[in-house]
């Protein structure tokens, strides 16, 4: 079996780079996406058992991690956005989240949104947003990148509780991932437009029916946008599989690269991995915090499904979100330090009991981020 997947694959490289000679550049990429998908198909009918097993993990992630919530949040929020709540919550909100980070207030809603539920829905709402134009498409642009984060539930629950074993952990990967946002929106380029001026929401940019026909209709849009959560979620869950089938995976000594290029991929399978390795606490974290600010190929693919067709870069947002992941990981570095961890066990990492002093330092980064930004503004 090996041996006919190295000479498949061979003959594949071979066959590429006759293509590639006679080719132009931008017919390349087809034809190694091309190769790489049948390389997949041929991987599933050699190995069955191993696709339907991945698969079946991918769909019981979804049911049980993300459909729960993500599912009636769809339904609640397209409900409060058919009765006004954008114009709602940017008059209550707007001034305080929007104006740090000079977004428009009607960004609030989708800030609000990210940051209680998380992946993907504060991108499908900023491209709501936009559609129904009532942003401009540079504040779109810079929101996709602001309102991108993993939900509180996840990171707390999954991550903390179940991964890690301290809820405490998951608080630390909370702040961090949420003040990674907050720098993103400081540091992240604005340009006013001059064809754009903010103004008060039509009544009718989402039109109002009588609330069976809304709430039919908030159902319906819910029940597409979570289908299409599964689906990604299903097709990475496979590629993972069929990866960790690999010469490279399939050894049993865990070791860093190993996790990060799967968590890479997809970031649920690569946090577990990581949380149950034997790694020093503190690379276990700034690990697990870039790869939650990351969010991995799987959540960009869900993210770019809503965007995508507004002719956002691709490349940008993936450099973007890779510095997301980096100011995470310096941010819990530097709340770790402030720490005491209790290394004596492997299962359980203790935190001091005295978990006020996370909230004393999330406020005094809160207040020092934007100085020395500024500071470094002026220096560059």
């Amino acid at each position: 079996m090996l041996i006919l997947f190295l000479l498949i694959i061979c003959s594949i490289i071979i066959l590429l780079f006759l293509f590639i000679k006679n080719l132009h550049l931008n017919n390349v990429s087809n034809y190694i996406i091309t190769f790489s998908l049948s390389l997949v198909i041929l991987f599933i009918i050699l190995k069955p058992e191993v696709c339907i097993t991945s698969a079946i993990s991918g769909a019981k992630l979804f049911f049980y991690s993300v459909f729960p919530y993500v599912f009636p949040f769809l339904i609640i929020t397209n409900l409060i956005i058919s009765y006004d709540g954008i114009e709602i919550y940017s008059k209550l909100l707007g001034p305080i989240l929007c104006k740090p980070q000079k977004l428009p207030k009607e960004s609030a809603i989708v800030l609000i949104i990210s940051a209680l539920c998380g992946y993907p829905l504060g991108a499908k709402y900023s491209a709501d947003l936009y559609e129904n134009k009532v942003i401009d498409f540079s504040t779109f642009e810079r929101l996709i990148n602001i309102a991108s984060n993993a939900g509180p539930l996840f990171i707390v629950g999954a991550i903390g509780t179940s991964m890690l074993k301290n809820k405490h952990l998951g608080y630390i990967l909370l702040i961090s991932c949420y003040l990674s946002c907050i720098v993103m929106g400081i540091i992240l380029p604005y340009k006013k437009s001059t064809n754009y001026v903010t103004q008060k929401i039509k009544k009718n940019v989402f039109k109002k029916h009588s609330f069976g026909i809304t709430l039919k209709q908030s159902a319906e849009n819910a029940i597409k946008v979570t289908l299409q959560i599964m689906s990604f979620i299903i097709i990475f869950s496979v590629l993972i599989g069929i990866l960790k089938q690999s010469a490279i995976f399939k050894s049993s000594e865990t070791n860093l690269f190993k996790t990060v290029i799967l968590g890479l991929i997809e970031m649920t399978n690569g946090t577990s991995i990581i949380s149950s390795s034997n790694f020093e606490i503190e690379i276990k974290m700034i690990t697990i915090s870039f790869l939650i600010s990351f969010g991995g190929l799987c959540v960009i693919s869900q993210i770019y499904s809503f965007i995508g067709k507004y002719k956002i870069s691709y490349f940008k947002f993936m450099l973007r979100k890779i510095l997301q992941g980096i100011m995470s990981s310096i941010i819990c570095f530097i709340i770790m330090k402030f720490s005491y961890i209790d290394t004596n066990t492997a299962a359980v990492f203790n935190i001091n009991k005295n978990f006020t002093n996370y909230y004393y330092i999330f406020a005094l980064l809160i207040f020092l981020l934007p100085i020395i930004v500024n500071k470094l503004k002026k220096i560059i």
